[in-house]
């Protein structure tokens, strides 16, 4: 079924925004007009001076032997997605990373880049009364650093990563959207489960405001500092992280968006403790 203009602006408003919104995995169940491209690039610096042992929350220089009170990390991203069909859309993620923790410890490179399948099951605007309800398979591709180091940029191995989005467009200016999935990747790092729910409210026709949770977990045992740690097993500890989010997003011109993402930590384990992260991202579909 063919989807008539007022749809396909409404559709055109919601790839922009949410896309741009700091997340989990970054996903959500509304997809692309067919034939739509959407490019997106943000910026994201993260920081902070403490890190979770374990669920023990410790001073980094204490981590460090007093090689470094805080560390910093900068990621810029871009993220190409293209409506195939009314139900089926493709995108593509690469990111470039640098993480310093003072005196102790650097790394920089690129990051796990990500191709994704998006397959929509049912579309709330063809179905009314039904939310929509997307599937997802995407392909990790391991990036070129370390990741066995105290500043690694990542789990630095390939892998698959399955999920669920649903959603709903509860009225023209409030939505909810929630994710729930898997990442299995090789070698011994262990299978992550991760969730996120979001919410968001547009307050005037271009400005528009979300808050979410994401919680990402991965499975086994092994803390930092514990029994059968070293240095050369950091991808296989049991690390936690979840995180509450707030974005304001601007929309320019009917295709393009701008927005300024802040998250903060709210509990981890075998983790840094993040004082603050803060993104600026921007969004542009032809």
């Amino acid at each position: 079924m063919k989807k008539n203009p007022l749809i396909r602006t409404l559709l055109t408003g919601l790839a922009l925004t949410l896309p741009t919104i700091a997340s989990a995995e970054g996903d959500s169940p509304w997809l692309p007009i067919p034939g739509q491209f959407t490019l997106g690039v943000s910026q994201t610096e993260q920081s902070g001076n403490a890190a979770y042992i374990g669920s023990d929350k410790v001073p980094l220089s204490m981590i460090t032997g007093g090689g470094a009170s805080s560390y910093k990390r900068s990621t810029t991203s871009v993220r190409l997605g293209y409506g195939i069909s009314d139900a089926l859309a493709l995108d593509a993620s690469i990111a470039y990373g640098n993480v310093k923790v003072g005196a102790a410890d650097s790394s920089s490179g690129l990051t796990d880049s990500v191709v994704g399948l998006n397959y929509r099951v049912l579309d709330e605007f063809e179905q009314p009364g039904l939310p929509s309800l997307t599937v997802r398979a995407a392909a990790i591709i391991a990036g070129n650093y370390d990741g066995a180091r105290l500043a690694a940029l990542g789990n630095a191995k390939s892998g698959l990563e399955f999920a669920v989005i649903l959603g709903k467009q509860v009225t023209t200016a409030l939505a909810f959207w929630g994710e729930i999935g898997i990442q299995n990747r090789s070698g011994a790092v262990p299978t992550a489960s991760f969730f996120e729910i979001n919410a968001r409210y547009r307050f005037a026709p271009e400005w528009s405001a979300s808050l979410g949770f994401t919680d990402k977990k991965y499975g086994g045992s092994l803390d930092i500092g514990g029994a059968g740690f070293s240095p050369a097993r950091f991808q296989e500890v049991r690390a936690e992280r979840s995180l509450a989010k707030l974005s304001i997003g601007y929309a320019i011109a009917g295709n393009q968006s701008i927005a300024l993402n802040y998250a903060q930590l709210v509990s981890g384990r075998n983790t840094v403790k993040d004082d603050q992260i803060i993104g600026l991202a921007y969004t542009y579909a032809f």
